[in-house]
C-alpha cells in the first residue's frame, strides 16, 4: 500500500483488496492508496450479467471519505450460458463450478469505473473468452486443494499453476481482473499520479 499523500485531492484510490489489481497498478508506476469497499454482491431478479457488473462497480465507488479523490473500482465476473458463476462458498462449491466449466467455453468480463471530483464515474469493461480443458474429478480436486481459488470468480485463476485454462481469446490481464485496455485509453484521467 502506498502511504497517503498530504492532500486528498492528490490521491489515486484503488477500491479493491485484490493483490492482482494492486500489482497491475504498481507495474504501471502509479502512486495510489488501497481502500477496499465491502458491498452486497447479491444479484437482482432478471438482472443481466453486464448490468450486474456495472452496478457492482458503481456501488464500490459510493463510499466514505474520498469523494474529492480520483478513484477506480473494479469487479470481475465469470459467465457461462448467461449465468454468473460467483466466487465459491467452499471447497465443495469450487469443485461443482469447475465441473460445470470442464471442457467448455465461457466469458470473463472485468469492469471498472474511474471517478473524479466533479465528474460522473466512467464505466468500462473488457471481455475474454476462455476455453477450459477437459479434466477429471481427481484433477479438479487436486487443483482446488493446491490453488485454493476461493477468492476468485469461477473458482480458478488463469495464472495458477496447473490452471484449467486451455486457451483464450482476448486479454489475459482482463481475466486476472483488470480491464487494462480501457484503463490505458483513459490515461488523461490518471497520468498525473504516475511516479516521476
Amino acid at each position: 500500500m502506498i502511504e497517503p499523500l498530504e492532500n486528498s485531492n492528490n490521491l489515486f484510490i484503488l477500491r479493491s483488496a485484490s493483490p492482482r489489481r494492486k500489482q497491475i497498478l504498481e507495474d504501471l508506476g502509479l502512486r495510489f492508496l488501497v481502500v477496499p469497499t465491502n458491498v452486497d454482491e447479491s444479484e437482482k431478479e432478471s438482472e443481466r450479467p453486464l448490468q450486474y457488473l456495472e452496478r457492482m462497480v458503481h456501488l464500490k465507488l459510493q463510499s466514505d471519505n474520498y469523494k474529492e479523490s480520483t478513484s477506480i473500482a473494479c469487479d470481475t465476473i465469470v459467465v457461462y450460458e448467461n449465468q454468473i458463476l460467483h466466487k465459491p462458498q467452499d471447497k465443495k462449491d469450487a469443485i461443482r463450478i469447475l465441473k460445470i466449466l470442464s471442457g467448455k467455453k465461457h466469458q470473463v468480463h472485468s469492469g471498472a469505473a474511474l471517478s473524479k471530483p466533479g465528474k460522473l464515474a466512467d464505466f468500462f469493461y473488457d471481455t475474454t473468452e476462455i476455453q477450459f480443458r477437459i479434466w477429471n474429478q481427481d484433477e479438479i480436486e487436486h487443483y482446488v486443494e493446491s490453488a485454493k481459488p476461493f477468492d476468485k470468480a469461477g473458482s480458478y485463476g488463469i495464472q495458477d499453476k496447473n490452471s484449467p485454462v486451455e486457451n483464450w481469446t482476448g486479454s489475459y490481464i482482463n481475466v486476472i481482473g483488470f480491464p487494462l485496455r480501457g484503463f490505458l485509453q483513459r490515461i488523461d484521467d490518471w497520468k498525473s499520479f504516475l511516479k516521476v
